[in-house]
């Protein structure tokens, strides 16, 4: 049996990696991610809930979604550049924004979970930029890691519900669930939902509360995307993104 990897010491702390704020580079990946997803996806399809552009400059958006997939690194850069317009933040594991600091010109900032303290320091940082001003995002997928999507449900790390209490009132809580299946073409179809925001009072108010209570709402709404997800041709409720 393997031993457990040692703990990171204050001294061996790996410096934050905080993003950098550019137009030229998202617009330049936006293209790029076009291009993979229209090689990659027969197409892909939005529910749109939630709004988009100058309906959401007097807001500020958390967006928490499911993570089952590589490509949920890259569709919120699509969402983005395409549809909200905001100035997005999005956490990443310190080894990938330390690998490719491209990732930082389209809003990633750095978490290390092997250390608590910086981590819980990359979700201040993340408080404090969505309570800092309007149209601006977050995206966030509490599950820590790409999780098998054929579970049931897969559990939320609890940091989300530390999080929302201390977020302003101009902050959306926005649910975003995605899923792809090659149930009726030899290419799949990426299915997105940007959900209605939540009322705040419905999540609870103590940690625990407040984390499980919207991995339930993420796991039904990934459920019921599902079913409507199958059939040949999308309803009306999906447009076409890609």
């Amino acid at each position: 049996m393997s031993s457990p990897a040692p703990a990171i010491t204050r001294s061996e702390a790996r410096p934050f990696i905080d993003a950098i704020d550019s137009r030229v580079v998202p617009a330049f990946f936006y293209q790029v991610t076009r291009f993979l997803a229209k090689r990659t996806f027969r197409a892909v399809w939005l529910q749109n809930d939630y709004g988009s552009g100058d309906a959401l400059r007097g807001r500020s958006s958390l967006y928490v979604g499911n993570h089952n997939a590589w490509w949920d690194a890259l569709t919120p850069l699509l969402l983005n550049q395409k549809l909200l317009r905001q100035t997005p933040r999005a956490v990443m594991e310190w080894e990938q924004v330390d690998r490719y600091p491209f990732f930082r010109r389209i809003g990633c900032y750095s978490i290390d979970r092997k250390d608590p303290r910086s981590a819980l320091g990359s979700l201040r940082y993340g408080i404090d930029w969505l309570n800092g001003g309007t149209g601006r995002s977050l995206f966030l997928y509490p599950e820590g890691k790409i999780t098998n999507p054929v579970l049931a449900e897969s559990p939320f790390e609890s940091g989300v519900g530390w999080m929302l209490p201390q977020l302003a009132n101009h902050v959306d809580i926005v649910p975003l669930v995605q899923l792809s299946h090659m149930m009726h073409n030899p290419k799949p179809d990426l299915f997105l939902q940007l959900g209605k925001p939540l009322a705040r009072e419905t999540l609870g108010t103590g940690k625990k509360d407040i984390t499980a209570n919207l991995q339930r709402i993420i796991t039904d709404m990934r459920q019921e995307l599902a079913l409507r997800a199958s059939p040949k041709e999308p309803g009306p409720e999906f447009k076409r993104l890609v």
